[in-house]
């Protein structure tokens, strides 16, 4: 019976550990991004963003202010739409350099709406696939 029980575990610890895949793609990144919105995560979103400074490193009280900028926003747009009912990644479009990329959202929202919404990435210094934000 332990046998059973402990090769049942190892399956099942295998399975999530495959269906992780690699965190470090643009659509992974994007969906991640998506996920971190639905669940009022802007710290976890606001970390997914390339920065916006010359020297790489953005100031806490930049951050912040984005994180406050955006569950202001964030909250009033989820309640106007009932939240964040699923997503889905349509399409992954990576440049011929490797370094950019555009990944094609749909998502719904909990009064039906649906969007179709383009996030664009760029890898850091580091080769972390990043959210660009801005222009």
């Amino acid at each position: 019976m332990k046998k059973i029980i402990l090769s049942l575990f190892v399956a099942v610890a295998a399975l999530a550990l495959w269906s992780c895949g690699d965190s470090n793609t643009p659509s992974a990144v994007a969906e991640k991004s998506v996920k971190c919105l639905q669940n009022s995560d802007y710290e976890g979103y606001v970390d997914l963003l390339g920065t916006g400074t010359k020297d790489g490193k953005d100031s806490e009280e930049g951050k912040e202010q984005l994180v406050a900028l955006l569950r202001e926003k964030g909250e009033k747009t989820m309640k106007e739409k009932q939240g964040l009912k699923s997503y889905e990644v349509l399409s992954e479009e990576i440049s011929e350099d490797g370094n950019k990329a555009t990944v094609e959202m749909k998502i719904v929202y909990g009064n039906g709406e649906e969007k179709t919404d383009k996030v664009k990435l760029k890898k850091n210094d580091k080769g972390e696939w990043r959210i660009i934000w801005g222009k």
